[in-house]
């Protein structure tokens, strides 16, 4: 269990790495991603949609190189 939750934070660390190149290409405005603007300056991003895609390639990636 440790040792996926090592993996977990180290790609949500790599994830953040490469979020401004992601958003150029359009993968950070998906249908699905929350933008919550609450108070005047302060905005929240969710991407909820862009987790599940990235999520559904790596898993995908991983069941490819088990094989």
């Amino acid at each position: 269990m440790a040792r996926w939750l090592l993996t977990f934070g180290i790609l949500m660390v790599v994830f953040s790495l490469f979020w401004p190149w992601l958003h150029r290409l359009g993968l950070a405005r998906l249908p699905g991603d929350l933008l919550v603007d609450l108070v005047p300056g302060y905005r929240f991003h969710l991407p909820i949609t862009t987790s599940l895609l990235i999520s559904g390639v790596i898993a995908a990636t991983s069941k490819l190189i088990t094989r």
